[in-house]
């Protein structure tokens, strides 16, 4: 007979094995730090925001009312570019 210790060991493993690469993809920065590293950076109004090319890329206008894109590491928080128009 079978422990029930033994029969869960292969299924655990398992799920281990799934779980692992959805937690490596979580950024250190979430978007809310995200939003706040823009607007500590000049954006004063955010039109979009989304996780692109391994970047958080936030749009949108400063207080001049210029288009501003702001692009972030999601590792460390740093600011990598900005562009205004």
């Amino acid at each position: 007979m079978k422990t029930p210790c033994r029969s869960l060991l292969p299924a655990l493993a398992l799920a281990t094995l799934f779980a692992a690469p959805v937690l490596a993809q979580t950024p250190a920065t979430g978007i809310d730090d995200a939003l706040r590293i823009a607007r500590d950076n000049g954006m004063a109004t955010i039109t979009k925001i989304e996780m692109d090319d391994g970047k958080w890329e936030v749009e949108g206008r400063n207080a001049a009312q210029q288009r501003i894109e702001i692009d972030i590491d999601p590792a460390s928080g740093k600011i990598l570019k900005t562009e205004t128009d």
